[in-house]
């Protein structure tokens, strides 16, 4: 005699709510529960395909064919935050980008400036509203381009490669290429941008705190342009300095987040905007977690930046 169904007595939706709960709680119960039925398979391929997170060359080209056998409009409509870590191949990432137009976060751990010399610029400028973009390691350790992220990006993150207070026109190096443009022009490219996080690794020839006066030129006042009356970005409202430091210096990086937040506040006024913090061990994972519910990239600093506002009063 068969095991009764332990669903059977149930409405179709209870029990559509507690295997939807079930697949968002675990990933691994989710991938199970699409082999349950074709009913349930319906149910729970979008909560699999939400998040994608493709870190090895494997899981990119599997990915690839996974979606080869879905409906272009499944893909279009259901990735919403992707996560490419691998550096290649630069064709399969391409059709992967194409393929998710409707992706909110993206992260980018490839090369951007081989991509955009393979593939062009046509997949990430077609993404249809993306809201946030990460370029972490790889991505922009060459230089990057601001036609690589997408024109209706709020919130951005990249690796700051240099900094030179001695060059007050053009301070931050996005590339140690030589010959590679600096990156106000670039920054400045991006008015829809209202976060704005550099992960930045201080150098023992400039004094850490050098750097916010700098950053402060990018905040806009009342009439879109900074104290100096100089154009700016017309929407930002956070600039998230997230401070690297290996083991051997991690006292180093503390006390530099502690001089980086107490220059911010002495400055006052568009530096209060400002807030620099720690960088997590991996700013892919910290993605992730993020994306998957976890603490956002921007909250504590967005809380620090509201309590000096109420406190400036």
């Amino acid at each position: 005699m068969a095991a009764p169904f332990v669903f059977s007595n149930l409405p179709v939706e209870l029990v559509r709510d507690i295997l939807e709960h079930a697949a968002h709680s675990d990933r691994a119960t989710a991938r199970n529960l699409t082999l349950v039925s074709s009913a349930v398979k319906h149910w729970t391929d979008p909560i699999l395909y939400d998040t994608v997170v493709l870190s090895t060359a494997r899981s990119l080209r599997a990915f690839v064919a996974a979606i080869a056998n879905k409906p272009s409009e499944f893909v279009r409509t259901h990735v919403r935050n992707l996560g490419i870590f691998t550096l290649g191949p630069v064709q399969s990432i391409d059709r992967v980008l194409k393929a998710c137009a409707g992706v909110q976060s993206l992260a980018c751990g490839f090369s951007l400036p081989s991509y955009m010399q393979a593939q062009g610029t046509e997949a990430l400028q077609s993404l249809k509203q993306p809201r946030e973009q990460h370029l972490l390691g790889a991505a922009c350790r060459d230089g990057w381009d601001a036609s690589l992220v997408g024109p209706t990006v709020t919130h951005l993150r990249l690796h700051l490669t240099s900094f030179d207070s001695s060059r007050p026109d053009s301070p931050f190096a996005f590339s140690s290429a030589p010959g590679q443009e600096s990156g106000w022009s670039r920054l400045k490219a991006l008015p829809s941008l209202t976060h704005l996080a550099v992960v930045y690794r201080p150098s023992g020839s400039t004094p850490p705190t050098a750097i916010v006066p700098h950053l402060s030129r990018l905040l806009p006042s009342q009439h879109k342009t900074n104290a100096n009356g100089e154009d700016c970005l017309p929407s930002l409202q956070l600039v998230l300095i997230q401070v690297v430091g290996a083991a051997k210096d991690a006292s180093f990086a503390g006390e530099t987040v502690q001089a980086l937040n107490a220059a911010a506040e002495s400055a006052g006024g568009l530096a209060l905007r400002i807030v620099a913090e720690l960088a997590p061990l991996s700013a892919a994972r910290q993605w992730e977690e993020s994306v998957r519910g976890g603490q956002g990239v921007w909250e504590n600093a967005e809380a620090v930046v509201r309590k000096r506002l109420a406190h400036s009063k």
